[in-house]
């Protein structure tokens, strides 16, 4: 009876000890499905399918940025309101909205008996001076002999210098309202005025209509000269000590898409745009496209250091969530624990490893990368194709799950 005893007491402890020491089935499948989660496969039909590319970590000069929003501008130079210099009746107008002008074209005429009286009084001062001229010299003349008085003499001169400085003022008045004083003191006297384009560019606005009455503060005609626009940027306070002057710049434009183009900072403000504690900042606008229209929103990318990192093309990159992964070519023997080497044993197939990396700044499709583990340095990477397989795991692990 004893001996019976001892001899359970021994196929317990055994049945216990086997227990401890023996992983389960199941234990086993776990260990499998997780070493396949991070794998994905895909056979050469695929591969070509998608033309996927293999390439590797590299060290590239990429430049970290300031973003930024504005608007397209134009310097103080390049834009004009025209107003006349003196009040009128409009008579003609020969330009509309959206016209290309070039500097000193005429865009309207007006017409008022002032311009007459104006053309008049100066063609009579100019003949009197010359009357006044002669009787100048004669007085000098006969006081310098002891004949004349001083009191004539000098009455003399003092009409000759009026007269000649009314006519110097009103040759002046009437070319700066574009009379031709040649045509004028040969007789001729124009009815009406020029209205004269100061700039070339484009009108904007033409805010006047035959017969409408000037004053010299009207605004008549807005001209913007489109061929020299720029970027107005703003930069809050956190980024203001990053800027300076000859920084690249990149604009993006919502809505022209596609269009990118490139500048220059050459003005840095000196004060807080009201209280909004951002400074304004003017930038060129390289190979300027004559789509660009004042006050167009824009986006910016200030490139304002530069350093020298691994990246990858931003195709090798898959986002899941709020984490980005590359994959990594791995060889068959390292996924011997999958299903499908013995399913297609005859099929050649290429393994990948989801791995997760911390991404960095990015400047022409070319991202800073961080990995989180160790990569070997000839590591193969999937550099066009990460959402492709991100998307073929995803199909995997849904087979799975069923």
């Amino acid at each position: 009876m004893k001996a019976n005893m001892i001899y359970l007491s021994i196929a317990i402890v055994s049945i216990f000890t086997g227990c401890k020491n023996t992983p389960s089935n199941q234990e086993k499948e776990h260990a499998q499905e997780t070493h396949q989660e991070d794998i994905v496969s895909i056979n050469r039909q695929q591969m070509n399918a998608i033309n996927l590319q293999l390439g590797k970590i590299e060290k590239h000069n990429l430049s970290t940025t300031v973003k930024s929003n504005g608007r397209v501008e134009l310097l103080p130079q390049n834009k004009a309101n025209v107003s006349p210099l003196i009040g009128g009746i409009v008579r003609n107008i020969y330009v509309i909205e959206g016209d290309f002008v070039k500097r000193g074209k005429i865009l309207a005429t007006l017409e008022h008996p002032d311009f007459i009286d104006m053309q008049q009084q100066y063609l009579e001062t100019v003949n009197q001076l010359e009357y006044l001229r002669q009787e100048y010299l004669r007085k000098k003349k006969l006081y310098e002999e002891q004949v004349g008085s001083g009191k004539d003499y000098q009455k003399a001169l003092a009409e000759y210098k009026t007269s000649n400085a009314t006519a110097i003022g009103l040759r002046a008045k009437l070319k700066m309202l574009g009379i031709h004083i040649p045509t004028l003191e040969a007789g001729s006297i124009s009815y009406g005025i020029n209205i004269i384009s100061p700039i070339s560019g484009y009108i904007r606005f033409v805010k006047v209509n035959i017969g409408t009455h000037v004053e010299p503060n009207d605004e008549m005609f807005e001209i913007v000269g489109n061929d020299n626009t720029h970027a107005d940027l703003l930069i809050y306070e956190k980024d203001i000590q990053k800027i300076k002057e000859n920084q690249e710049v990149h604009f993006s434009f919502p809505n022209m898409p596609g269009i990118e183009l490139k500048g220059k900072i050459f003005s840095v403000g000196r004060a807080y745009e009201n209280e909004a504690h951002a400074i304004t900042i003017h930038a060129s606008i390289e190979e300027n496209n004559q789509k660009l229209i004042p006050g167009m929103y824009l986006n910016a990318h200030i490139m304002v250091d530069s350093l020298t990192t691994d990246a990858l093309p931003e195709d090798a990159i898959a986002t899941e969530g709020d984490k980005h992964f590359i994959f990594v070519k791995v060889d068959e023997k390292e996924n011997s624990g999958t299903n499908a080497d013995t399913a297609h044993a005859s099929e050649e197939k290429w393994y990948f490893r989801k791995t997760e990396i911390i991404p960095g700044v990015s400047e022409n499709g070319i991202v800073e990368i961080k990995t989180l583990k160790p990569l070997a340095d000839d590591a193969d990477i999937a550099i066009d194709a990460a959402y492709y397989l991100l998307a073929e795991m995803g199909k995997g692990e849904t087979e799975h799950s069923h």
